[in-house]
Order: C-alpha cells, then structure tokens, then sequence
C-alpha cells in the first residue's frame, strides 16, 4: 500500500503535466503554422520578385525606347525636309548659281542643317557651305543608293568638304515632279551629330549607365569611351571585332537589328544591356545599367522575404524559450506554476508587439495590392496566398493573446450603450449564412419584451455569440441550429427598469459531446469530437469564451447527448441605456475611388519603414498628400512646416517617442488642433488609454487593417467618400441619361473622332475622354448633348458603356 501511494501522482503534478502537454499542442500548432506560412510566403515572394525583376527591366527597356522614338522623329523630320526640297522646280533645275541663294536661306531658316548639296552623276558637287567643289564622291555609299533610286540616311562620316562628323539624307533628284525615268543627281543635307550625342548621352538608369549609339558597321556613333569614336585620322573600331566577347556579341545582334535586354559581365562587372534597332537609320542604341541599379529597387520584396524569416526565427525561439521555461516549471509547486504561467502569459503579450510589427507590414502589402486594379489573376493569387496566411497566423495570435491578457489579468471590459435588437439581428445574420453554406437550418428566436438599449461591451459579447454559434453550426452536419434569447425585467423600490436578466441559449442537433469530454471542451488547447473537426482552429475559443462570460459576472452552462446535440446557455444581467445610437449599417462594399473637396495631408511617424509604406501606398492612391517622418523628432518638425490635416503616429520610436510628440504637438499654439491617430502593435489598454489621454484622439491597432483607417480618417477628417458605382447603379445611370438626352437630340462628331474616344475608352484613358468632351462641347455647341453624356460616363469609370455608347454613336454616322 505504501508503495502504491509511493508512485502515485498528485493533484498538482497532474495538472502541471496537463499544463505541459497543452503547451506541447500549442507549440506544435504554432510551429506548423509558422512553418507553413514561411513555406507560403517564401514561395510567393520568389514569385513576386520575378514579376517585378521583369517590370524593372520593361522600365529599362522603355528607357532606351524613348531615345530611341526621339531620334526617329528627328530624322524623320529631316528626312522630309530634304525630299521637299529636291522636289523644287529651283533645285531639279541642277543650277548651282540659282539653287545657291535659295538652299542658303533655307539651312538658315530649318536650322537644323549644316549644309546642302547637290552632287550630279558623276560625284561632283555643290554645297551651301563651300560652294563648287572639285573634290568628288561617287565613292560614297549613301550618293550610290540615291542614284539608283533610294532615299537613304547615311552612317556618320568625316566630310571631304570641310572635315566636321556629318550624317547624310540623301535622296534621288528626278527631272519632273512624276519621278519617273532615272534620276538625274542627289540631292542630300548634312547635320552634325550633335543631336544624337546629346539624346544618347542624355538616356540614363542610376548612377554609372551611359548609353550608346551603333552603325551599320557595329562603329560607334556615340559612345562615353572617346577610344572607341571616329576621328580625321583614323575610323572607329567595330564592336564586331573587339577582344571583349560579351559587348562582341551585344554588336552583331545591334548590327542585325534585334532589340532585347540582357544581364552580361561587361568590364568585369554583371550589368543589363538594353538595345533597340531604329528604323529610320540602319543604326541601334543601347543603355548599359549596372546590375544594382535595377535589382536594388527589389530590397522592398527582399525585407519582405527578410521579415518572415525572421518572424519564423523569432517563433521558434519563442518556443524554445517556452519549452526551457516550462521543463524547470515542472519540479516546482502550485503556487510557482500559477507564477510561471502569468509570467509567460507577460512575455508572450511583450513578444506579440513584435510579431505583430512584422505581420503589419506583410498583411498591408498584401491589402495594397488586392486594391490595386491592375494586378493580373496570377499574381492576385499568390498575394492572396500571403493575405490568407499572414491572417491565419494573426489570428492564432490574438487567440493566445486574448488567453494571456486573461490570465494576467489585462484584460478590461469597455461597456457602451447599444441598439440590443439591431446587435442581436446583425449575430443572427452572421449564423445565417454560416448555416446556410452549410445545408442546415438556422432557427432565431426571441421575445417581444426585449430592452431596447443595453450597457455592455459589445465586442466581447459578439466575440462570445459567434463563437459558441459557430461551433454549433461546425459540429452540426443535419438538421437545425436555434439561437434563443429571453429577457426578463428587473423592477428598482420606485417599479422602474434599471436591469434586464438576459437568457442566452444556442441549440444544435448536431453529433453532441460525450460526458467524459464536457470537463475538457472549456480547457485552452482542448479538442473534443472527430479527428478531422479538429483541424480548424487553436482550441482556444471555448476556453477564451468561458473567461469573457465570467468576466461579465455569469458562467457558460453546457448539457450534450452523443447523436442528438448539445445545449450551451449563459446568463447575464445588463442595465439598460438611456441614451443610444443605432448600430452602424454593414459597410459598404463598394470600391473608394478618393473623397470630395481639396486634398488632405497626412503626416505619418514611424520608426519602421515598412509601417509607413503601408499607410503611404493606402491612401496616395485615394488622393491623400502623405508626408513620412521617423522619428518624433522629425515628426514634430515636419509638423510644424507643413501643418498637416491629421497625424498618424507610432508610440516606440528613437530619440522622441510618440508620448512626447503627442505632448509637444498639443503645446505648440500653431498645430496644438490637428487631429491624432495613434498606431501602434502595443496590445495593453493601460498604453491605449495613455495615449489616448496624453491628447490622442483614436488608436489604431497594428496590423492596421484598411477599413478601420478609413472610418478614422472619415470620422476624424468629416470626409465624403467617392465610390465605383456598381454594374446596376452604372444602369440605372446610364438609363436615366438616355431619358434625359432624347436620341434625336444627340449630335455625334465626325467617325474620326469616335474612333479615336474608342481607342481611349479601350486603354482606360478617362482623362483624355473628358479633354475631348470639353473640346467638343467649346468646338461646336450642337455637340453639347453628346458630351455631356460621354462626360458623365467617363466620370463613372464604366469603361464597357462607354465603348457600347460610342459604337453606337458610330454606327449612326456611317
């Protein structure tokens, strides 16, 4: 008998190993969940780095395409200035005394040329710059294509005549204006290469990329290495024939007019090389960019990558840390595991703020992106892929939050007058269409002696509604779920209501919890029932459910039948309000476009470039200035300069934290009103409530989540949003304007035009639309009717009425 009594186990040490496998459980889902999300986001980032390597390098591309464009009309100009010329009746006449005075006025008034000339048949020639010559160039290649036929653009070449770098258009003089018969001389005007060097030279990508420019010989034209030019002496080498393979290689396909962007090793460096062939000219330029001016521009998505790795590090201590800490709590007593519990519920509430801190910036990223419109179908699923789990992961760790802000006691209850039929009907709504993507019934029942207004903390009391609905209608395959509230009146010594006894009940047929499970269901980290219903969730609900009722002054109560169902019923006693609000209406789902009246500035102070970004790329794109500082220091400086709107700042900052920014911007006479929103990961309300009360006038919890920063900004800014109307407002719109602008009224313009507002609506051009609209409505006053409507169209971003709108209106011209 001693022996048995020996090795038997305490009551103590049975709850400290339940304590540990919990935690083991909770490690083991935190660890996974970690794992998992890494694997994720790390997948997605590669993803995401590649499509925006590509971007970065189309942005490259386009560089040199510009240049490119620019040059080509240019010649182009040039090009058609010449053939006019040799057209004239003064210069077919082939008579140098007559077409002297008149090509001399002409370089003076194009002042684009250096000289004309006109060369006959045989290579002599005449040009403005030195008259008759007896030199000849029938050698040259751009006066033999001319002869036969061919209006040309020459490589550049050191002019016989005067010994300057020139380019030659030259094209063919014929004996009448017809042009028919062989051609009778050239006709040919030379300019510098001034131009190009200065276009060329002027292309750029970061610090050290030059550009330059190939001829048809793969010779430089324009190029930083003066080894590699022209010159009287001696001709340019070709590119074709260096020793250096890699810009060996670029040349022959420049030379065969190819265009592409590469990464080579060039000087004995990795740099990208972009290169387009012209069209006018049988040339090619080229933009060499070293390699970290294009992939630096990728350390955002790099951070990104930087911050989930050291988020899953940061877990896997964290863990490890826990795990070390509770091996030593196992030889301890009661009262040092109750003391080591609160101690790691202190530690895990402090490590939230950094966990948090992270996720703000993956999760804003994330919400930036899906807002935005252009983001292709691919890529709006992987960056869904990151919003999804960096949500899973944020909710696993408000769960754990929420269990040891309870534990150590940092929870607080913040009671306030509510609409109690309007919040009850919204939970109801909820469970409905839970229930019904589930198949099954849902079943609301109340009584008509309802307060009207109660006293209470709505939060926690939804977050415990929806949580025992929720796992009603999860443990419920067949039949119905019923949510029953009773009320009952609690009369004062005067027969006035003061109180109502509310009776909460939540009933389901669904598979029911076996009587050795019931003292488990309330235990964190506990999960009863089938294996495969397990894995959803922490095993945290219940638990977190049970502590908020009786923090509320009640108990949850629970009676099950395996096969039938279960009973969970709670009651709680609530004072009636005398003063209420309604509940707000669901918020709109509409897509804001910006808000009406001038523009705001926002003033956004964060130490953490990845908060500010998120806050940044939300609301510029609304219409908002946003203006960053980091620090409080800066923050209070900048203030002071622009005088912001509103002011978004974080509380943990060097050198002045966001207590003392807020105090000084309250003591500084100039700003002491501007409104302040205070953002931060911290999760206690005793630095919400300071913050609040340092002259704070909202907190913004991190990761900051796009609704709740708008009805701040909203609220705090009076704004009025400006919405995308949806496809049947668009309708109903677009309808009313056909009543008001009667078809025979509506005068179209010409088809060009229509074709060209076509072109516009097709590419999302809206603004351009609305120049036209205007330019039609000041052109011509019949087209008013018509404009107006295009107007209101383009004003609603409704780009498929618009295009049906303007083929119509086409058609009708035909």
């Amino acid at each position: 008998m001693k022996l048995w009594r020996k090795s038997e186990s305490s009551p103590l040490e049975c709850d400290t190993k339940n304590n540990y496998s919990r935690n083991l459980l909770l490690r083991f889902v935190l660890g996974g969940t970690t794992i998992v999300v890494s694997i994720a986001a790390y997948c997605t980032y590669l993803a995401a780095r590649n499509l925006a390597l590509a971007d970065l390098q189309q942005s490259a591309f386009q560089q040199v395409q510009r240049g490119v464009d620019e040059i080509e009309e240019w010649l182009h100009v040039r090009n058609v200035e010449v053939q006019t010329l040799a057209n004239t009746s003064t210069v077919r006449s082939l008579d140098w005394s007559v077409a002297y005075p008149y090509l001399q006025k002409e370089v003076k008034r194009i002042n684009e040329f250096f000289f004309f000339q006109i060369v006959t048949p045989n290579g002599s020639f005449s040009n403005t710059q030195v008259g008759r010559s007896n030199k000849n160039i029938k050698d040259r290649d751009f006066f033999q294509k001319a002869l036969a036929g061919q209006s040309n653009i020459s490589d550049p070449l050191i002019s016989r005549s005067t010994g300057i770098p020139l380019i030659a258009i030259a094209t063919p003089i014929y004996g009448n204006s017809q042009a028919n018969g062989s051609p009778i001389g050239v006709f040919h005007g030379n300019v510098k290469v001034d131009r190009i060097n200065k276009v060329v030279n002027s292309l750029r990508y970061g610090n050290n990329s030059y550009a330059f420019a190939l001829n048809s010989q793969g010779q430089a034209i324009v190029h930083p290495n003066a080894a590699l030019m022209s010159t009287v002496e001696k001709p340019a080498p070709s590119l074709l024939k260096i020793a250096d393979r890699n810009l060996n290689a670029i040349a022959q396909q420049m030379v065969n007019k190819q265009q592409g962007i590469q990464l080579l090793e060039i000087d004995g460096t990795k740099k990208y090389v972009a290169y387009i062939p012209l069209q006018e000219a049988n040339w090619s330029l080229a933009l060499v960019i070293p390699r970290e001016n294009i992939e630096s521009r990728l350390q955002f998505l790099d951070l990104i990558a930087l911050i989930v790795a050291g988020l899953t590090v940061t877990m896997i201590t964290v863990l490890w840390r826990v795990q070390a800490f509770e091996q030593a709590q196992l030889k301890k007593s009661q009262t040092a595991a109750e003391t080591a519990n609160l101690a790691k519920s202190e530690f895990l509430a402090n490590m939230s703020h950094e966990l948090r801190t992270p996720l703000n910036g993956i999760l804003g990223c994330a919400q930036i992106l899906l807002r935005s419109q252009g983001l292709a179908e691919k890529e709006q699923y992987h960056v869904n892929i990151i919003e999804q789990c960096g949500s899973h992961l944020l909710t696993l760790i408000n769960d754990i939050l929420d269990l040891s802000k309870i534990e150590a006691r940092k929870l607080e209850l913040h009671p306030h007058d509510v609409h109690f039929p309007s919040f009850l009907q919204g939970i109801a709504e909820i469970a409905q269409i839970r229930a019904e993507q589930k198949g099954i019934l849902f079943v609301y029942e109340t009584t008509n002696d309802l307060p009207t207004a109660i006293h209470i903390d709505v939060k926690r009391l939804r977050q415990v509604l929806l949580n025992l609905l929720g796992n009603a209608i999860k443990f419920t395959d067949e039949g119905k779920v019923t949510f029953k509230i009773e009320a009952i009146a609690q009369l004062d010594s005067h027969g006035q209501t003061q109180k109502y006894s509310i009776h909460c009940s939540i009933k389901d047929t669904g598979i029911g919890i076996a009587p050795a499970e019931l003292n488990k269901i309330f235990l964190p980290f506990e999960q009863v029932g089938e294996k495969k219903r397990q894995t959803e969730g922490t095993g945290l609900g219940l638990a977190i459910t049970r502590q908020l009722v009786q923090m509320m002054g009640s108990d949850i109560h629970v009676k099950s039948q395996v096969g039938e169902g279960s009973t969970f019923w709670f009651e709680l006693e609530m004072p009636t309000a005398s003063e209420w609000v309604k509940s707000a209406m669901a918020a709109s789902t509409k897509q804001i476009l910006g808000f009406e009246d001038s523009p705001r500035t926002i003033l956004m102070v964060d130490d953490r470039w990845e908060n500010r970004t998120v806050i940044t790329n939300l609301l510029q794109p609304l219409g908002f200035n946003v203006v960053e500082a980091n620090n409080g220091q800066e923050g209070l400086a900048k203030a002071i300069a622009i005088k912001p709107d509103l002011v978004i700042t974080d509380l943990l900052m060097p050198e002045m934290d966001g207590f003392e920014l807020i105090h000084s911007l309250r003591c500084t006479p100039e700003i002491q009103d501007v409104k302040i929103i205070v953002s931060s990961a911290s999760v206690f309300e005793t630095d919400q409530n300071r913050s609040l009360q340092a002259g704070g006038n909202d907190f913004l919890s991190k990761p900051v989540q796009v609704d709740e920063l708008l009805n701040q900004l909203e609220k705090h800014l009076n704004l009025t949003w400006i919405y995308q109307q949806s496809q049947s407002e668009r309708q109903v719109t677009n309808k009313l304007a056909t009543v008001n602008i009667p078809s025979d009224s509506l005068i179209p313009p010409p088809p060009e035009v229509l074709q060209e507002l076509i072109t516009l609506a097709k590419k999302g051009n809206f603004n351009a639309i609305l120049k036209w609209a205007d330019q039609l409505e000041a052109s011509e006053p019949n087209f008013a009717n018509f404009a107006n409507q295009l107007r209101q169209l383009a004003r609603q971003f409704d780009e498929d009425s618009l295009i049906s709108f303007l083929n119509q209106n086409e058609v009708e011209t035909r």
